[in-house]
């Protein structure tokens, strides 16, 4: 019988406590474009709800990986992975300090992957019964 650890691994806690810092900042942003932006109609509000539904998914996430559900996960490495995606563009385009954007996510997906943190959400490996 494999032994299960009980106590959240320090990394995860870094990782929970920077997605909550994001998450609010996004939700903060959010709420400012939109005062700004609401005067203008419809089309422009398109980025602030966008910025809003960012928020709140890392602020379930960050709830979710402190809680251990293995759904937070998951949805970690979607936001992630969109997060280095989207910080790949502006490296393309130019903008050289978002490589460290590209860094941040590449790190976290790396270590979610990690075989002790897998265990710790007991996610299962493709090949493993």
């Amino acid at each position: 019988m494999e032994k299960i650890n009980k106590k959240l691994p320090r990394g995860i806690l870094i990782i929970t406590i920077l997605t909550i810092i994001s998450g609010l900042l996004l939700v903060m942003m959010s709420a400012y474009a939109f005062k700004l932006l609401l005067p203008l109609g419809g089309v422009y509000l398109m980025g602030p709800a966008f910025l809003l539904i960012l928020g709140i998914a890392s602020l379930l996430t960050a709830y979710g990986l402190y809680m251990r559900k293995n759904w937070s996960w998951k949805l970690l490495l979607v936001l992630s992975g969109f997060g280095a995606a989207g910080y790949l563009l502006n490296v393309v385009n130019g903008q050289f300090i978002s490589i460290f954007g590209v860094l941040y996510n590449a790190i976290i997906i790396y270590y979610m992957y990690r075989p002790h943190v897998r265990k710790y959400y007991g996610i299962r490996s493709k090949g493993k019964k």
